[in-house]
């Protein structure tokens, strides 16, 4: 699953990442992104791309009260296009999440430690996703097996788009051509490494979140 994510990369970079427009949508970087938080997404209408903040959790029509269950914040790939909550949405309701990395929690014996995982060049990237705007704007975050390298870590990963399926992604092709052409995870390159339990806290947010877990300890002692 994907439980927690960053976006700290610079505005200006993220405009020519992503192929925006100038707007006036309100960015404020984040090194603790947690679930019912709002987050940065993209839309396609008529392939101009819109910039939108969503809740991180899909709100579906039937759930009269958001805050009454655990919000969906993962939707496996596997049977998005079986479930009824999500099978309404792949054809024209997809979008883009965008990040620069992710957390996992790794069990070791009766604890968990978080690990922070970004692409290999630490540049910026995109989950695909899926949305709604029900009551209000809301999206979850496709999820897939763990490619062999992130297997010790978590046995599942978000799906992490390619720029050409960035734009696949959010076209209107139909979810059951454009599915098998997703991208390989196993010709990702990524790096990894322990953070401290700092991150567990959704009240904390800066960059100490994403720092080596020795370093936490050398300056914190």
């Amino acid at each position: 699953m994907c439980g927690r994510f960053t976006l700290h990369t610079p505005f200006h970079q993220l405009i020519e990442r992503f192929a925006l427009q100038a707007s006036d949508f309100q960015y404020a970087p984040s090194y603790n992104i947690a679930p019912t938080q709002q987050v940065m997404t993209l839309v396609s209408h008529e392939e101009t791309r819109t910039v939108l903040h969503m809740r991180w959790g899909l709100v579906t029509p039937w759930q009269k009260q958001p805050q009454s269950r655990s919000p969906l914040i993962n939707a496996r790939l596997e049977t998005i296009a079986d479930k009824p909550t999500f099978r309404r949405l792949v054809n024209d309701r997809r979008c883009l999440i965008i990040a620069d990395g992710f957390f996992e929690w790794v069990q070791e014996g009766s604890t968990k430690y978080p690990v922070y995982i970004t692409l290999d060049q630490g540049e910026p990237f995109a989950f695909a996703g899926l949305w709604d705007d029900n009551t209000a704007p809301s999206c979850t975050i496709i999820t897939q097996n763990a490619t062999s390298a992130l297997k010790p870590i978590h046995h599942r990963m978000p799906l992490i788009l390619t720029p050409d399926c960035e734009r696949l992604w959010l076209s209107s092709t139909p979810f059951a051509q454009l599915q098998n052409l997703l991208p390989d995870q196993e010709e990702r390159l990524f790096k990894y490494h322990r953070v401290s339990t700092f991150v567990n806290s959704p009240k904390n947010n800066d960059a100490a979140c994403i720092l080596p877990s020795d370093w936490q300890s050398q300056n914190q002692a």
